[in-house]
C-alpha cells in the first residue's frame, strides 16, 4: 500500500459509515485498520451517538480505534475517556424547563455517560428510535426531578417535526448565562451540547495528540453536525445523501 497523504481518518457513522440496516462489513474494517496502521495513521470515530452505542457498535476494535461521541461532548481513546465537556446540572434544568415552555410538542432524551433518561409519555415513534441508539435509556415520569447533580449529562436530544435548532440557540443564549451549542443531528432529530462543542473542535484536540495537521485529516460525514468537522479537514468529502 502507498504511503497515505494524510495522518488522521474521521468519519461519521449514520448515513456515511453504517449501512441503512445499521451494519458495516467487520472483516473489512479489519484488514483496512491494518492498512492504516501500517501507515502510522489514526482512524476516529466520530458521531452524535453515544458511548454505550459506539462500544456495542465496535466490540472487538476498541482498542485500535479513537471516538468522538455526543457529537464532541466525549473523546475515546483505548475505550477510555480521555476528555468530557458536560452540561452542568442548572443548564440542565434550566434547558428542560425551556423546552417544556416552548417546544412541548417535542420528546427529549437527556444524555449522561452512565444513564440516558426520557419520559413514560414520549411517542412511542421517539422510543423505538432511542432503544436502539440509547441501550441505557431508563423511563421516568419527569425529567427534571429524574436526573441528579451527579449525572454527568453530555446532551439533551429532541425530536422535531421543522428544525427549530437556530432559534432555539439564540433564544435560549440570550436568557441564559452558560451558552449551548444546537445543531441537526438528522432523522428529526436535534442535539443539545455545551458551547463551542462540536466534532471540529473535539478533533483539533486528537490533532494536537497526535501531531498532526488539519491539512493531515480526512474526513466524511453526511449532516449539519459535520460542518465544522468538514471544514477543518484537509480532505472532506460529504456523502451523496448529504
Amino acid at each position: 500500500m502507498s504511503k497515505l497523504p494524510f495522518k488522521v481518518i474521521a468519519v461519521d457513522m449514520d448515513g456515511t459509515f453504517m449501512r441503512d440496516n445499521q451494519t458495516f462489513d467487520h472483516k473489512r474494517f479489519d484488514r483496512i485498520l491494518d492498512q492504516i496502521h501500517e501507515n502510522k495513521a489514526h482512524f476516529i470515530v466520530s458521531s452524535g451517538r453515544p458511548y454505550s452505542r459506539l462500544r456495542k457498535d465496535f466490540t472487538g476494535f476498541l482498542d485500535r480505534i479513537d471516538m468522538i461521541a455526543d457529537n464532541g461532548s466525549l473523546l475515546i481513546q483505548d475505550d477510555n475517556i480521555i476528555s468530557t465537556h458536560l452540561l452542568t446540572h442548572k443548564t440542565t434544568m434550566e434547558l428542560l424547563e425551556f423546552i417544556q415552555i416552548h417546544y412541548p410538542e417535542s420528546s427529549v432524551i437527556v444524555t449522561g455517560i452512565n444513564s440516558s433518561y426520557t419520559t413514560m409519555d414520549a411517542s412511542p415513534a421517539f422510543k423505538q428510535t432511542m432503544n436502539f441508539y440509547y441501550p441505557d435509556r431508563v423511563e421516568v415520569p419527569d425529567l427534571m426531578t429524574a436526573v441528579s447533580p451527579h449525572d454527568q449529562i453530555t446532551k439533551l436530544t429532541l425530536s422535531y417535526q421543522h428544525d427549530f435548532s437556530e432559534e432555539l440557540e439564540r433564544e435560549f443564549n440570550t436568557h441564559h448565562a452558560e451558552k449551548i451549542h444546537c445543531t441537526s443531528s438528522g432523522f428529526g432529530l436535534l442535539d443539545i451540547v455545551p458551547y463551542s462543542v462540536n466534532k471540529g473542535n473535539a478533533l483539533k484536540y486528537f490533532l494536537r495528540y497526535f501531531d498532526a495537521k488539519p491539512s493531515e485529516l480526512i474526513a466524511f460525514g453526511d449532516g449539519m453536525n459535520d460542518k465544522e468537522m468538514l471544514e477543518l479537514a484537509g480532505y472532506s468529502y460529504a456523502m451523496e445523501n448529504a
